[in-house]
């Protein structure tokens, strides 16, 4: 396997679980088939230009970022920042419900 392809596999795989999606839900929204991406993320197919920019639009990230060979810290960070976010806001939502409803007579 070439280092390109592996790089762009690697990187594919970091964004997708980034985002805590599956293989089934990134393919659904690139347009292409679960075991096609599965072989893409392993490094054993070679994807084409076309399929390389609907992953990317998919991903929300430039192509180039899915070539580069240490991938944006600032993508990852930001990433694990959301998701920090959203699990804060559910479980203060859930603790301020319980404390409404340990109010009610």
């Amino acid at each position: 396997m070439s280092k390109i392809i592996e790089i762009l596999g690697n990187n594919i795989r970091n964004l997708r679980k980034e985002r805590n999606w599956t293989q089934e839900q990134l393919a659904e929204k690139a347009e292409i088939s679960v075991p096609y991406m599965t072989q893409i993320e392993l490094g054993k197919k070679q994807a084409s230009l076309e399929t390389v920019e609907n992953i990317a639009k998919a991903l929300s990230v430039s192509i180039d970022e899915l070539f580069r060979s240490s991938p944006s810290r600032s993508k990852s960070i930001n990433a694990s920042l959301k998701t920090f976010e959203s699990s804060l806001i559910k479980s203060l939502t859930t603790t301020v419900h319980q404390q409404f409803s340990n109010l009610r007579i």
